[in-house]
């Protein structure tokens, strides 16, 4: 694969993943899914399950797919800075780990609340739609945190992108760390808010790896064998 090929398939990535993510959430929010309070009943939630069953199964592969290709970006972040074995490096890897985890294990229990309406078992749907509502707190408490933390300083101590997005993670990081806390004890729209900030961070780091991307550093294995080549003598 060319670099630049390469290169597109990180931005789409990153595009991709933000622009599914956020149907996600805009259906969600269009047909009130999002927005069904903690107390709501098992009759009510058997009647939402069976009318909405086919946007619970595709809310779930948006979050999914869009969730994995957003990690894509992240790592691909991680391995074009040559940060891959550091500590920022590592805990990236584990913060996107556990967010599919998070993201995953909250699809089981929406299909699980889906397809319990349909085959008609009510309480099992109920205890599905309880369990899936709480991984909104979760996001915030170490995936995100760890992430944009981690990618705050890698983005930092390289020249992949400009420093300001590097900052900008930080922020974000910070941001998460402190709705992860008080939103346990609020709401979790809370995090929606930081999520919307961290899909327009991502859209433009994106396109700025797009335009910046000629600036990449250089790895040391690539360093070391220009050396060795500089250094050959030249053959009669």
């Amino acid at each position: 694969m060319s670099t630049q090929l390469s290169r597109i398939l990180i931005v789409l990535c990153g595009i991709l993943g933000t622009i599914l993510l956020g149907l996600y959430f805009g259906v969600g929010f269009s047909v009130g899914l999002a927005q069904l309070p903690l107390d709501t009943t098992a009759a009510q939630v058997v009647s939402i399950g069976k009318e909405y069953r086919n946007l619970w199964f595709l809310g779930t592969w948006l979050q999914a797919t869009g969730s994995l290709l957003s990690v894509i970006f992240f790592l691909a972040l991680v391995q074009r800075a040559n940060r891959t074995t550091s500590l920022a490096g590592l805990l990236t890897i584990v913060g996107s780990a556990v967010l599919l985890a998070v993201v995953l294990v909250e699809g089981v229990f929406t299909i699980g609340l889906a397809q319990a309406a349909v085959s008609g078992h009510p309480t099992t749907s109920l205890a599905s739609f309880d369990i899936m509502s709480v991984f909104t707190y979760v996001y915030p408490i170490v995936p995100a945190p760890v992430i944009f933390l981690a990618l705050g300083t890698i983005l930092l101590g390289s020249h992949l992108l400009p420093k300001v997005f590097g900052y900008l993670a930080f922020g974000l990081g910070i941001a998460f760390a402190v709705v992860g806390l008080v939103g346990l004890f609020t709401t979790s729209l809370l995090t929606i808010v930081v999520l919307s900030l961290q899909a327009l961070w991502v859209l433009a780091a994106a396109i700025a790896f797009l335009v910046f991307s000629g600036s990449e550093p250089v790895s040391p294995e690539d360093e070391s064998v220009k050396f060795k080549d500089e250094k050959l003598p030249a053959r009669s």
